[in-house]
C-alpha cells in the first residue's frame, strides 16, 4: 500500500469577512505498514488534512502516493476509505447487509460478497454478530461495523477521523486496541485522527502532532513525548 508524502500544503477558508488559513505550508509523510496517528486540539487542521488526502477539498501544494501526484489519479483509482466519528449504519439491515452494502452496489457475485464479508468480519471480531441489527450492538461494535464496511473493498488508504470520540470512556479503551489490531491486519496505509493525547500515545507507531495548521513534531510516540519541545509540552498539557 502507498506511502503518502505531503509537500507545502495550504488550505484557506472564507469565514464571514475573514480568510482563515487552515493548513499553512504543511509538509509531512505517512508510512506504509505503520499506524499513523495525527493528534492536536480541535481546529488545528487535522480533519482538513484528512479531507485533502481523500480528495474532498481543494488545496495548494502536493500530495504524493508512492511518488505519484494524487491530482493525476482519478477518484475511483485512489481506492480510499474515509471513516468519520458519525458511524451511520442502516438500522433495518442486518450487520451482514450493512457490511455487504458497497459490494452489492458494485454488483459482485453473491459468493464473493459472502467471502469478503466473512473475511472482514473475522478481522474485526464481528462474525457472531452478523445476523443482528445495529440497535442490538454497543457503540464500539457499531463503529467496528462502520470500519469493516469501509474496508470490505480492500482500500489502499484508510482515513479515520476521531472514530471513537462518540463512545464512552470504558468502552473506548476496550475498542481502540481491537481496532488497531484489526486495521493493521488490513494492509491499508492507515491515518487515524484524534484529539485525545492518551489515545494517540497508545495507538501510534508514527505520531504526528499538529497545532494551528502546522506539524510541530513527528516520530515515535515516546520520542515525541520526551523531546522537551516546548510547543509539544504545552499542547500535551492543554489536552490532559
Amino acid at each position: 500500500m502507498p506511502n503518502i508524502e505531503i509537500k507545502r500544503l495550504c488550505v484557506t477558508y472564507q469565514n464571514k469577512k475573514k480568510e482563515v488559513l487552515a493548513l499553512a505550508e504543511l509538509s509531512t509523510s505517512f508510512v506504509d505498514k505503520s499506524f499513523n496517528v495525527i493528534v492536536g486540539q480541535s481546529g488545528c487542521g487535522k480533519t482538513t488534512l484528512l479531507r485533502c488526502i481523500a480528495g474532498m477539498i481543494d488545496y495548494e501544494g502536493h500530495i504524493y502516493f508512492d511518488d505519484i501526484d494524487s491530482m493525476s489519479i482519478s477518484p475511483q483509482h485512489k481506492n480510499i476509505a474515509f471513516v468519520s466519528q458519525q458511524y451511520v449504519l442502516y438500522p433495518t439491515m442486518t450487520i451482514f447487509d450493512n457490511i455487504a452494502f458497497p459490494l452489492k452496489n458494485a454488483k459482485l457475485p453473491p459468493k464473493d460478497i459472502i467471502k469478503h464479508v466473512y473475511d472482514v468480519a473475522d478481522i474485526f471480531n464481528l462474525t457472531d454478530l452478523l445476523t443482528r441489527k445495529p440497535k442490538q450492538l454497543s457503540g464500539g461494535q457499531q463503529q467496528r461495523v462502520a470500519i469493516a464496511r469501509a474496508l470490505v473493498k480492500n482500500p489502499s488508504i484508510c482515513l479515520l477521523d476521531e472514530p471513537l470520540s462518540n463512545i464512552d470512556a470504558p468502552e473506548r479503551s476496550r475498542e481502540r486496541q481491537i481496532i488497531k489490531e484489526s486495521l493493521t491486519k488490513s494492509g491499508s496505509t492507515i491515518i487515524y485522527v484524534t484529539h485525545d493525547m492518551r489515545e494517540a500515545m497508545v495507538l501510534a507507531d508514527n505520531l504526528i502532532v499538529m497545532d494551528e495548521g502546522q506539524i510541530i513534531a513527528c516520530g515515535k510516540p515516546l520520542e515525541v513525548y520526551e523531546s522537551n519541545n516546548p510547543q509539544v509540552n504545552a499542547l500535551f498539557k492543554a489536552m490532559e
